[in-house]
């Protein structure tokens, strides 16, 4: 029951501390990636890009595809979480770097699912409009390239 009571105080200390910190909002992503890995595949996707404090951004994605492999297209899905920590947070550089990792959980048909641990690092480019470009490259299933619109706020990446 203490734990219980720790764990409920917690909660709401963090939720007031990022309140304070006036973070951005969750935002949409956009991607399309291609990981060579076992067999070449190819994935559009969408999620969502979250803060979780001044530094550090979570982001939640669905992707679906097409994954080739000795010759034959297999239909393939994953869902990735990556948390990526980002040197620039507040726009202070027209470019934004990030370092990150997660976890992969690629979908194959006719095939087992096996989640693979997942690093990537990202460039963001100048915001556009409500949108920012990146390209993300990273190991995880196979080496991967994606290239990713994110929604942004204009004084946050």
């Amino acid at each position: 029951m203490r734990e219980l009571i720790w764990a409920a105080a917690l909660a709401v200390t963090g939720t007031a501390t990022v309140r304070a910190q006036n973070l951005p909002q969750p935002h949409a992503e956009y991607r399309i990636d291609y990981i060579n890995g076992r067999g070449n595949t190819l994935q559009g996707g969408a999620g969502w890009s979250m803060p979780v404090g001044i530094y550090v951004r979570m982001a939640l994605d669905g992707a679906a595809g097409t994954t080739w492999r000795d010759g034959v297209a297999h239909a393939s899905g994953r869902v990735d979480g990556i948390a990526r920590f980002t040197l620039d947070p507040l726009r202070e550089s027209p470019i934004g770097f990030s370092l990150g990792g997660g976890l992969s959980v690629p979908v194959i048909d006719g095939e087992r699912v096996r989640p693979y641990a997942t690093v990537v690092m990202d460039i963001e480019g100048r915001r556009r409009g409500n949108w920012t470009p990146a390209v993300q490259i990273g190991l995880g299933g196979g080496a991967r390239v994606g290239v990713v619109i994110r929604g942004s706020d204009p004084h946050w990446r």
